[in-house]
């Protein structure tokens, strides 16, 4: 592990060794927070590696790509439950001498407190990323009622999702805080004939980028879409980057809704934050819930106007009719008459943006994430 010599492994030995775990790295926000605190923190002063237990995913290839290793607990082409993890977790962490395990996952979760209670000397701490509390399935909400003593330090990364979780398990409030997410982005325009075709009828284009679930409020947007084309009609389109088994009922109830000109389902885009987001006009969010939404931040981070639903920490990072326009979940009118304002708008379109991009600068940058965790990583390590 160590090749350089005497000097170098003192160097190593003064750096806090940390071990992340995750189940899979695919996409998702808790694997981009993984990956956006590997690229931004200190490397002076921690060693941090990553590890999953069933899946590398394009995430982990993203995080190897940055220059952290990742290890991984199962074969490629084994299927089959592996129910040893956690003691093939546990030999990484002796044979790395790690000095602490950071989890994101209930998996995770549970493998690191078995390696935790094993290795009384192993400090431990759980991100939490569930952003609907108390609604929570009830094999994962026994799982966390089970373990939630035993890490060093819990992490919420909402107040209001904090809330939720310490009045479902009665944890005290010495025993969680709350670590705000961060990113990073660099935009990179791809080519889109669709989206081409809407500039040239001069259309304002309103964009959501999410996975096609329950959660993130699709029917409901088809709704506002309905309304504001009442209102403006051939103004504007919704384009929506993501898959997801709504799919299919989205387009029927598109076609049946006579919307066919009015939203646009793109699929799933390869890095969409980047490549995507520059195009749009508007960023809309009409989720039903969410923990902190990171793609909310790299809305913020890339300058657009935003109306996003109230929901998780969302009233907290985007100040309503300054930043942004903050509207109650479900609200279709509230939705349609933010939307309207900014559509026919384009200065307000710029100021909304111009400030969400300078609040992002202030304090949602991965950096500004990396800090936070190094200096909790600090304190319990002393």
């Amino acid at each position: 592990m160590i090749r350089n010599g005497t000097g170098d492994n003192r160097i190593m030995e003064n750096k806090i060794r940390i071990l992340v775990v995750h189940s899979t790295l695919h996409i998702g926000g808790a694997e981009e927070v993984t990956a956006n605190l590997c690229s931004r923190i200190d490397k002076s002063k921690f060693d941090v590696k990553v590890c999953y237990l069933k899946e590398k995913g394009v995430v982990g290839e993203k995080i190897e790509r940055q220059g952290t290793q990742v290890i991984g607990l199962s074969k490629k082409d084994n299927d089959k439950t592996d129910y040893f993890t956690s003691l093939k977790l546990r030999k990484i962490i002796k044979l790395y001498d790690i000095q602490l395990v950071h989890s994101h996952d209930v998996h995770a979760f549970t493998d690191c407190a078995i390696c935790k209670i094993t290795m009384p000397g192993l400090k431990f701490t759980h991100t939490f990323h569930f952003g609907n509390y108390p609604q929570r399935a009830q094999p994962f909400r026994l799982l966390e009622r089970l373990l939630w003593r035993v890490p060093s330090k819990l992490i919420s990364v909402s107040n209001k999702q904090q809330a939720g979780i310490r009045k479902l398990y009665g944890i005290p409030e010495n025993r969680i805080m709350t670590l705000w997410n961060g990113v990073d982005i660099e935009t990179q325009a791809a080519e889109f004939d669709i989206i081409n075709h809407y500039r040239s009828l001069g259309k304002v284009l309103i964009g959501s980028i999410n996975t096609l679930i329950e959660q993130k409020g699709m029917f409901d947007l088809l709704k506002v879409a309905v309304e504001l084309k009442q209102r403006l009609p051939g103004k504007f389109v919704f384009v929506i980057a993501g898959d997801g088994h709504l799919k299919e009922p989205l387009k029927r109830e598109i076609h049946s809704l006579g919307l066919e000109n009015d939203v646009c389902l793109l699929g799933w885009v390869k890095d969409a934050s980047k490549s995507f987001l520059p195009h749009i006009d508007i960023f809309f969010q009409p989720s039903l819930w969410e923990a902190m939404s990171m793609v909310l931040l790299e809305a913020m981070a890339d300058g657009k106007a935003i109306v996003a639903a109230g929901v998780g920490e969302t009233p907290f990072i985007l100040n309503n009719n300054v930043s942004g326009i903050v509207v109650q979940p479900a609200d279709i009118n509230g939705m349609s008459n933010a939307l309207e304002s900014l559509v026919v708008d384009e200065s307000l379109r710029q100021q909304y943006g111009m400030a969400a991009k300078q609040h992002y600068i202030e304090s949602f940058t991965a950096k500004k994430m990396a800090d936070r965790y190094e200096t909790l990583y600090s304190l319990l390590l002393n």
